[in-house]
């Protein structure tokens, strides 16, 4: 597992476009709940004129953003950028230059066996020049991994491939939205991808590759307004934390409160966390603090190092 709390804090992750220009001021005036995470993309642009157009004002959000923090105090989320290619983290960084030291990371879409070693690449040269480091959130590719044929081994070479660049390695997200979309599927609020016997595989396979030393991001749950909208978000996500997943991709600022609720450590999860911790027990089996479960360090060191992690960036519920 990851030893140091920033790769459990992406909570929840809301995509926005590059171009939006009224998100830096939702953002100064702290219109929505905290913690989050944000995510610029170029999806919208369908020319090189139109992404060079969203990149120009992107520009302008960071540089307001840059001056606005240096005349009063507010909540900076992770700030992301969805590249368009592995060409486009050149063109960036020549573009945003010192900007650069606002973002977190890129996130890096489709990757795949065919483009691991060239994102790694091109993120080791940027790495290598600023003083801070931009992390990286690879986004699998899950309409390549569909094939059973090829898919561990993809899976393993992708693996391979981030193990020469691991600790820059924040996240790695999932998107089932073509998958979902390839077998003619689209699921009602009161479902999730895990009734998907196909998705859940797929979910189940990746976790399995990489949970052992990555942080892995939960897919979007696509409802934010109607019926049962919370009930059904909340749901998916117990099936994500279940998983081996820690925090999600939202698509709308109404899931953010719902997401950080459900990352909130219950208090007998934080109490048996720091038993199991202790360097005094650390050979003992015993029961927890209210007498329900037994506590084992040898077996749960890893699951309580993670909810120590999670306490900080989310805090405790007080039952």
């Amino acid at each position: 597992m990851k030893d140091s709390g920033i790769y459990y804090s992406l909570g929840a992750l809301l995509y926005t476009a590059a171009d939006n220009t009224n998100i830096i001021d939702d953002i100064i005036f702290e219109k929505f709940n905290i913690p989050f995470s944000l995510a610029f993309s170029f999806d919208t642009t369908s020319n090189d004129a139109e992404a060079d157009k969203a990149e120009n004002v992107l520009v302008k959000t960071l540089d307001k953003l840059f001056v606005a923090k240096k005349e009063r105090n507010f909540y900076i989320p992770k700030l992301f950028i969805r590249v368009l290619s592995t060409a486009h983290i050149p063109h960036l960084y020549k573009k945003f230059g010192s900007l650069l030291d606002l973002i977190t990371g890129f996130i890096l879409p489709d990757f795949s066996v065919s483009n691991a070693d060239v994102y790694i690449y091109e993120m080791q040269r940027i790495n290598s020049v600023l003083s801070t480091p931009v992390y990286i959130l690879p986004e699998l590719d899950g309409i390549a991994l569909l094939d059973l044929k090829s898919r561990y081994i993809d899976l393993y070479s992708i693996k391979e491939r981030l193990a020469t660049y691991e600790d820059y390695v924040l996240n790695l997200l999932v998107s089932t939205g073509s998958v979902l979309n390839s077998f003619c599927v689209r699921r009602r609020v009161d479902e999730n991808i895990y009734q998907s016997s196909p998705v859940a595989s797929l979910l189940a396979d990746i976790v399995t590759v990489f949970a052992t030393d990555y942080i892995l991001c939960a897919p979007a749950f696509e409802y934010y307004a109607g019926i049962g909208w919370e009930e059904g978000l909340l749901k998916e996500i117990e099936f994500d934390k279940m998983n081996g997943f820690v925090g999600k991709t939202v698509v709308h600022p109404k899931q953010i409160s719902i997401v950080n609720d459900a990352y909130k450590v219950s208090s007998i999860d934080y109490d048996d966390a720091q038993s199991v911790l202790d360097d005094k027990k650390i050979y003992q089996v015993r029961a927890n603090v209210n007498d329900t479960r037994m506590n084992e360090p040898k077996i749960h060191y890893s699951w309580a190092m993670q909810v120590i992690f999670l306490a900080k960036y989310f805090g405790v519920k007080k039952y």
